[in-house]
């Protein structure tokens, strides 16, 4: 039995073409971030991470928070680089090769 799983790219392409206010599951985001839903859940845990909203157990992540959470993130150019908050708009964000 085979079980048909969406691709990653498909995940990104669903998240990028999406509005602003569309809300996501974490396995939307791990594609999103290159992580595992592992990770995701230890932020969580922490206090850490891109910023949810709980219905009933289902843990979902709004575009807009996600998009924030990313312009906050530093910018490493190097090892040695002590990094700086760059913000670099939105659409330019997401750029896979």
């Amino acid at each position: 039995m085979s079980i048909n799983k969406t691709s990653r790219l498909q995940l990104i392409n669903e998240f990028e073409s999406a509005p602003h206010s569309t809300l996501f599951n974490q396995n939307t985001l791990a594609a999103i971030l290159n992580c595992s839903t592992k990770l995701l859940e230890h932020h969580r845990w922490a206090g850490e991470g891109v910023p949810y909203i709980k219905i009933g157990r289902k843990v979902l992540y709004r575009k807009c928070e996600v998009l924030d959470f990313l312009d906050q993130l530093k910018i490493y150019r190097s090892t040695s680089d002590k990094g700086q908050v760059m913000s670099s708009g939105h659409n330019s964000r997401l750029k896979y090769k």
